[in-house]
């Protein structure tokens, strides 16, 4: 993976941001968990655009590029401003929705413009189910605002 050796785990993505890239520094998260993918993904009306996304194992679906908000966990942390399951398919919360996902495990947060509109969601997730630690999602919540500046 990418090689940094910068004191403060924040300012290494900032730097990242900086000088190569939103793709560069999703990867430097996703390098953090165990997830399989790590995108922003843009709200557009009742549909989520995949703006920017890393997978893992670099085989990057049309399939994630636009998902329709009611079929999407983004829904969730649109509406909460974070959203975490390890294991949607046993998870009580979400026995009642009416689809189906291929997505097991989610870590989203709601990304906004400076204004307070909500511009999407950055996301941590995988096919297979998937825990993020306490501290990583600490650590999320101060990263994650950065990014907001290099989004169209």
């Amino acid at each position: 993976m990418l090689d940094i050796d910068l004191p403060a785990p924040t300012a290494a993505i900032r730097d990242l941001l900086v000088i190569r890239g939103i793709v560069p520094a999703l990867a430097m998260l996703n390098d953090r968990t165990p997830y399989r993918f790590t995108a922003i993904y843009k709200l557009n009306g009742e549909v989520m655009h995949a703006a920017h996304a890393f997978d893992r194992d670099s085989e990057y679906r049309t399939w994630l590029k636009v998902v329709p908000l009611g079929k999407s966990f983004c829904q969730y942390a649109i509406e909460q401003g974070e959203f975490v399951t390890s294991h949607a398919s046993e998870d009580r919360r979400l026995t009642s929705r009416p689809y189906a996902g291929m997505v097991e495990s989610y870590y989203g947060r709601l990304l906004t413009r400076e204004c307070g509109t909500p511009y999407g969601t950055f996301i941590h997730f995988d096919l297979e189910p998937r825990s993020i630690p306490t501290e990583e999602i600490h650590f999320l919540r101060e990263v994650i605002p950065q990014f907001i500046d290099y989004l169209e």
